[in-house]
């Protein structure tokens, strides 16, 4: 009866609120979101399961994201685990898997690199396709890696392993040095630090600023990570397979990053637009 008097309160006011009210009362109730959907009227709470959810309900009126307060975003096929450490999993990124298996034969095998992992939700989809493939994450926070080995037992991934190392560690690091890579992937901090005060305030607020800032133009990790990628895509060699690498960009910056790549020996570089045709996924070859 109480779930369904708050609603009953809610009727006046949008869809996505409503929405996710039900995910907080589903989170707080350990049920599925469409047993709140469909048997609201059923549903009670306790006393301290409604000091809970006024609890969470504070958090979301001060814009926190829903997901970051239930602490699960959907992502490609699958649900992650996410908190405060990692950037919330957004649809555009998508494109990069979508973009993957468009090129590449689920059934061979291959080396994924993924530079800045956080969550883990890339390469974790991309190996969760790829079953005879391999695949590393770094990330310079600890506790992104936390998140992304959280989200590697959750799935029940054996074919991939995180390392918590900054780019400057890549060529030192034993495990990487031994592998033969076939695929970067990576969707860096492209946001210009000028421009992180005017984004919406559940992403300046709660995602991480260091998975945020790009620097003064938004482009400094481009500028790390096609250094690095050509020199890792080059050094082995063992197999016989092209290489590529995969960038999210943000909406301006496409035809900056494949002058960084054309810099760097990248070549057949190509653009995937995202649901509102912007250049979001550039994808380039190293001969």
């Amino acid at each position: 009866m109480v779930v369904k008097i708050a609603f009953d309160l809610l009727k006046n006011t949008t869809t996505n609120i409503i929405r996710d009210i039900r995910k907080i009362i589903a989170h707080i109730k350990n049920i599925s979101y469409e047993q709140v959907l469909f048997s609201s009227e059923k549903i009670e709470l306790s006393d301290d399961e409604i000091q809970n959810f006024y609890e969470l309900l504070s958090r979301y009126n001060r814009h926190e994201p829903i997901s970051k307060i239930i602490g699960k975003k959907d992502f490609w096929k699958h649900t992650f685990f996410i908190d405060c450490n990692v950037l919330d999993p957004r649809p555009e990124t998508e494109l990069i898997i979508e973009e993957i298996l468009a090129r590449f034969n689920i059934n061979e095998s291959f080396n994924f690199f993924d530079i800045g992992t956080g969550s883990g939700c890339i390469l974790l989809s991309i190996l969760l396709e790829f079953k005879q493939s391999k695949g590393i994450g770094i990330d310079i926070s600890k506790n992104a890696i936390e998140v992304a080995e959280r989200n590697k037992s959750k799935l029940k991934i054996d074919n991939a392993t995180f390392l918590n190392i900054s780019w400057k560690e890549i060529f030192s690091c034993s495990k990487i040095k031994d592998m033969d890579i076939d695929i970067i992937v990576s969707n860096p901090p492209y946001i210009r630090t000028t421009d992180i005060d005017f984004l919406d305030e559940n992403v300046k607020n709660f995602d991480p600023h260091i998975a945020l800032d790009g620097g003064e133009d938004g482009l400094v990790a481009y500028k790390e990570i096609c250094c690095i990628a050509k020199n890792l895509l080059r050094k082995n060699r063992k197999s016989k397979k092209e290489k590529y690498i995969f960038l999210e960009v943000g909406y301006d910056q496409a035809e900056d990053v494949k002058n960084i790549l054309e810099e760097n020996a990248f070549s057949n570089i190509s653009f995937s637009k995202d649901l509102s045709g912007i250049n979001r996924v550039v994808i380039a070859q190293i001969i």
